[in-house]
């Protein structure tokens, strides 16, 4: 027997889980040491729950139907549409990596290609470039975007045209 960590993802019909719903399915679900949110579209909700099972296959079902029986409880419809489940070492090695990539500005992305700052700025406005993370304070990217853009970008001499 083995202790697996599954994310069950599912959502509601015309109307999301209200807070106090789901405060009663994380309370119903902590017998699994779980807990319970909200994901980006409004009518999806997400638990992740601890399972003990032989199997992944066991593991599945068993993160199903402990998830199904709190929401169910509830008198809330339950339609999953994904399951994650990691064995435990997995799961907390995970944990251990951060939430968010590395990002950068204009003046990494003028260090990793070589051009000053202002040259940088304009490489941003150029055709595939990877796009600004949203929400965040300046136009800052995901490095790794960066990264394989410029092992594309056909570097050519002297300044650039002036459009």
């Amino acid at each position: 027997m083995a202790t697996w960590v599954a994310r069950v993802e599912w959502h509601g019909t015309e109307q999301a889980p209200s807070d106090d719903d789901l405060e009663t399915i994380a309370e119903a679900l902590a017998q699994n040491a779980g807990s319970v949110g909200r994901e980006r579209e409004p009518d999806r909700v997400s638990a992740t729950v601890a399972v003990e099972a032989n199997s992944l296959r066991q593991a599945i079902d068993g993160a199903l139907r402990v998830v199904r029986y709190a929401v169910q409880g509830q008198n809330l419809p339950f339609a999953p549409h994904g399951v994650e489940v990691l064995d435990e070492n997995t799961f907390a090695r995970r944990l251990t990596l951060p939430s968010i990539p590395p990002l950068v500005g204009y003046a990494e992305i003028a260090r990793m290609a070589d051009v000053s700052r202002q040259r940088a700025q304009q490489l941003s406005e150029l055709p595939g470039f990877p796009p600004a993370v949203p929400d965040v304070p300046g136009p800052l990217r995901v490095r790794s975007q960066v990264e394989t853009w410029l092992s594309k970008w056909e570097r050519k001499p002297g300044r650039p045209r002036k459009a």
